[in-house]
């Protein structure tokens, strides 16, 4: 949140300095003071930022819905992971149909991802549906991944770039802030998925895009929401510093994506 945290530091300046209601001086100029729910938004911005660069671990829950149900164009992918500093994650992910299940990263490492029952399921009563003649060939590949673990190609696995670190996590964050076209205020304490928060919304665009943060203890980032172009994108962040843990499957377990062909594995249930 670049925009953010330059409003920020400005309007902790200026709180440190001068008087109320009065022009303060910063780097030889004088600057007038923020009113007051500006100052407070800009200081929980940069807060919780602080605290979202220093967590160990944390839990991420993020979900991009686009298009409209109404004319059957909706589409919604969402992704629940635990990730930490050292490149680990696991979670599951969600992207429709034939596209659900678990994935798993250990240190950097390759992605490992494992279907759901009921998305391999769903993929072979599609390829029946569309092409019968090659519904065989998919009911095999299928019956290779079914249970297993995927392992995907480290350089195009889209899961393995920046999903699985809190570095890259924070950086997204700041991508994420420069929707906030302007000075960011604080408003009035409510409850946020099922969280009581500080809303910190920007004062141009209302609350099209909102960062919450607790409202009791300490200022963390619980949620940012954010809505462009008919894209919605609600990321839930918990469970910060909290440990987990994550493991290698066995090699029986796994089975290598490229040994399907196509770009990591992409011919895989191609019918």
């Amino acid at each position: 949140m670049a925009a953010v945290l330059v409003a920020a530091a400005t309007a902790a300046t200026l709180t440190a300095c001068g008087t109320d209601d009065k022009p303060v001086r910063l780097n030889g100029t004088f600057e007038q003071q923020l009113p007051p729910d500006q100052a407070r938004g800009t200081e929980l911005a940069t807060e919780g930022m602080r605290l979202l660069k220093s967590a160990r671990s944390l839990r991420l829950n993020a979900a991009i819905t686009k298009g409209s149900a109404t004319a059957g164009t909706a589409q919604r992918i969402e992704v629940s992971l635990r990730l930490d500093r050292h490149d680990n994650c696991t979670g599951t992910f969600d992207g429709g149909q034939g596209q659900r299940g678990e994935l798993l990263v250990v240190k950097g490492g390759a992605t490992h991802i494992r279907f759901s029952e009921a998305s391999l399921d769903g993929l072979l009563a599609q390829a029946e549906a569309q092409d019968p003649a090659t519904a065989a060939g998919i009911r095999q590949r299928v019956a290779l991944v079914r249970g297993k673990f995927l392992r995907m190609p480290k350089d195009n696995a889209a899961f393995g770039k920046g999903m699985c670190d809190l570095g890259g996590l924070s950086r997204a964050m700041d991508g994420l802030g420069e929707n906030l076209n302007g000075t960011v205020r604080a408003e009035e304490p409510t409850f946020r998925h099922g969280r009581h928060v500080i809303p910190v919304v920007d004062v141009e665009r209302g609350d099209a895009n909102a960062l919450y943060v607790a409202a009791e203890g300490r200022h963390r980032i619980t949620a940012y929401e954010s809505e462009k172009n008919g894209e919605r994108r609600v990321l839930r962040l918990s469970d910060y510093n909290e440990p987990f843990e994550v493991a290698t499957p066995p090699a029986a377990e796994v089975v290598d994506a490229s040994e399907f062909g196509g770009p990591a594995g992409a011919d895989l249930f191609e019918v």
